[in-house]
C-alpha cells in the first residue's frame, strides 16, 4: 500500500458509464440548486464484499475482500467561513450545519449513544484533522483552523447490508476534508491507517478490513488484506475460469445496523474474542502484546506466541500458507482440548474471570469499559473456533487459487465448499446469520451458486454467491421468484435491481474532477 489515492478526470472506471454520467450530473444539479454554487470536485469511496474470512480482521487474521462498484460520492465546494454544511440526496437525511472549532485543541463533539449520520461525518473530520496536525500535510497548521465547505452525498451502497456503507461514507468524508484543506496527495496506506479508527468514535470496535478494501480496491482484483506484521493489502487476480466467474450479492433486506445492534452483536464478539485470547495466554503461560482494539491480547497474538514461545518454532509471516494451514489446524485442536462440554454453550462472567486470573473489578474494567455490550453468557469456545477455522479457510482458498490447474469446475467447487463451510460456522459458532440469510443460501445452492455465505458484519444484510455467467440467469430468477417476490410482494423493479447486484472487483477510493 504505497501508491497515492488517485485523482481521476473521467468516470470510465464504472462498468455502466452512461448510467453514472446521469447520476453525477444529477448530483451536480442538485448541489447547485441547494447551495447556489457549482461543486469543485467529488470524493468517492466504494463499498466492499468480503469473499471469505468474517469477524477475524479485528483478531488480526488475513481476509479476502474486494471493492465493488456501489459507492458513496460527495460533491464538494469550499466556502469562506468556518462552517461545514452536509446534505444528502436521500431525503431521510436532513441538512446539517457543523460549526468548526476555532482552536486546534478544541474537541469535535460526537454522540456515541445515538449517533446520527452527521456524527459519522464528524468521524472523518476528526481523523482528517489529526492527520494534518501530525503530518504537516495540507495548510491546516498555517491557517490555524479547518476550512468550511458544502457537501452533498449520494450513496448506492445499501445501508445495513453488510457491504460497508458506513466505512465508505467515512472515507468519502475524510477525503473531502483533506482535499478542501490542501491535502492534494495522500497515500493509500495513510488514508487506510487514519480511517480504520473512524467508527471507533461512534462506539463501534471494528477491524480494518472495510477501509482497506474500499481504499485499495483494484479493477478485476481481489485483495489479501493482512494485519501482521503490518497492515497491507495485496491485490491479485483469481484464476480465469471458463465459464467466467462472477459474484452475485443479494441483500436479504434484513437490516443489520451495526451501531444500533453493536452491544449484543458486533461489540460483544470483539469482547468475547479478547477474553478468549487472554484465557489461552493464561492457560499456556504466554507473554503476548496487548494489541487489540480494547487493549487486550488478540487471538492472532496468542496463536503466534503459542508456536514461538511454547513450541519454539520460528515466527509465521502471516502469508506462507504451508506454515499457516497446519498451525491453524493445530490451534483448533488446542481449543477443543481447553473446553469441556459444559463450557461450549457459553460461560458466566464468574467463570471467565477465574479463567483469565483477574479479580472482578479488573475484569470489568478490562473488557466492559470501552464499548457497550449486552449478553447473558459469554460464548468463548464458539468464538475461538470460528476465528481459527475461518482464518484457516482464507489460507485454504488461497491455496486452491494458487494451485489452479485449469480445471474450472474443480476450482469453483472447492472454493464454493469453503464458502459454504464458512456460512455454517458463521451460523453455528459466530451466530451472525439469520433464518432469512440461511434460506437465501440454501435456495442459491440449488440454483447455480457454487458457494454462498453471509458477508460483512452479518446478523442480516447481504449474502455473496460464487457463480458463473452461465449460471447467473437461473440464480437471479430463483432468488427473485422464491425469496423477494415471496416475502416482499410489493418490491419494485428498482428496489429489486438494488437488492441483487452482480459485481466484479472494482477500483477503490478516489477524487473525481469532472
Amino acid at each position: 500500500m504505497t501508491s497515492n489515492v488517485p485523482t481521476v478526470h473521467d468516470i470510465t472506471f464504472y462498468s455502466n458509464v452512461e448510467k453514472q454520467e446521469t447520476r453525477y450530473a444529477s448530483v451536480k444539479h442538485a448541489f447547485s440548486e441547494k447551495f447556489g454554487v457549482s461543486p469543485e470536485f467529488f470524493s468517492r469511496a466504494p463499498g466492499r464484499v468480503n469473499l471469505i474470512g468474517e469477524h477475524i480482521d479485528y483478531c488480526h487474521f488475513s481476509v479476502l475482500p474486494m471493492a465493488i462498484e456501489v459507492d458513496v460520492i460527495a460533491a464538494i465546494a469550499a466556502r469562506k467561513d468556518n462552517i461545514i454544511t452536509i446534505a444528502n440526496t436521500d431525503g431521510k437525511f436532513g441538512t446539517v450545519e457543523i460549526p468548526l472549532p476555532q482552536h486546534l485543541g478544541d474537541e469535535i463533539p460526537i454522540n456515541k449513544d445515538s449517533p446520527t449520520w452527521a456524527d459519522y461525518f464528524k468521524c472523518g473530520l476528526v481523523v482528517a484533522r489529526k492527520y494534518m496536525l501530525e503530518s504537516g500535510n495540507g495548510n491546516l497548521c498555517e491557517r490555524g483552523s479547518l476550512k468550511g465547505f458544502f457537501a452533498l452525498f449520494d450513496g448506492t451502497v445499501p445501508t445495513g447490508g453488510g457491504l460497508s456503507s458506513s466505512a465508505a461514507f467515512c472515507i468519502a468524508a475524510t477525503l473531502a476534508v483533506l482535499r478542501v484543506n490542501g491535502v492534494t496527495a495522500i497515500s493509500k496506506a495513510d488514508l487506510t491507517k487514519i480511517t480504520v479508527v473512524c467508527e471507533h468514535y461512534v462506539g463501534l470496535s471494528n477491524g480494518g478490513m472495510d477501509q482497506s478494501a474500499s481504499i485499495n480496491g483494484e479493477d478485476l482484483k481481489v485483495l489479501l488484506v493482512s494485519f501482521k506484521p503490518e497492515l497491507s493489502a495485496v491485490p491479485f487476480k483469481l484464476p480465469a475460469t471458463d465459464p467466467e466467474t462472477v459474484f452475485l450479492i443479494s441483500n436479504s433486506l434484513v437490516t443489520a445496523n451495526k451501531t444500533e445492534t453493536a452491544p449484543q452483536n458486533y461489540n460483544l464478539r470483539v469482547v468475547e474474542v479478547a477474553i478468549a485470547a487472554d484465557i489461552i495466554a493464561q492457560k499456556h503461560g504466554l507473554n503476548v502484546a496487548k494489541d487489540s482494539n480494547i487493549g487486550t491480547t488478540t487471538l492472532r497474538g496468542v496463536f503466534d506466541a503459542y508456536f514461538t514461545q511454547k513450541l519454539g518454532m520460528d515466527a509465521w509471516d502471516g502469508t506462507d500458507i504451508d506454515i499457516g494451514i497446519p498451525r491453524l489446524e493445530k490451534m483448533l485442536n488446542v481449543i477443543e482440548e481447553m473446553y469441556d462440554e459444559s463450557e461450549r454453550d457459553g460461560i458466566s462472567v464468574e467463570t471467565a474471570t477465574r479463567l483469565t486470573n483477574l479479580d472482578p473489578e479488573m475484569f470489568e474494567k478490562t473488557y466492559f469499559s470501552h464499548f457497550p455490550v449486552k449478553f447473558s453468557k459469554l460464548n468463548i469456545y464458539r468464538r475461538s473456533r470460528h476465528v481459527y477455522s475461518d482464518s484457516l479457510r482464507v489460507l485454504q482458498t488461497l491455496r486452491v487459487a494458487r494451485n489452479f490447474s485449469g480445471d474450472s469446475e474443480a476450482f469453483l467447487r472447492e472454493v464454493g465448499a469453503l464458502m459454504d463451510s464458512s456460512q455454517q460456522l458463521t451460523r453455528e459458532m459466530n451466530q451472525a446469520s439469520t433464518a432469512q440469510c440461511d434460506e437465501i443460501c440454501a435456495l442459491a445452492r440449488k440454483n447455480g451458486s457454487f458457494g454462498s455465505r453471509v458477508t460483512g458484519a452479518g446478523f442480516g444484510g447481504c449474502i455473496v454467491h460464487l457463480t458463473t455467467v452461465e449460471k447467473l440467469p437461473q440464480l437471479v430468477s430463483a432468488l427473485t421468484e422464491n425469496y423477494y417476490e415471496k416475502y416482499f410482494p410489493r418490491i419494485s423493479a428498482e428496489e429489486l435491481s438494488e437488492a441483487i447486484v452482480v459485481s466484479k472487483p472494482a477500483m477503490g477510493a478516489c477524487i473525481v474532477q469532472i
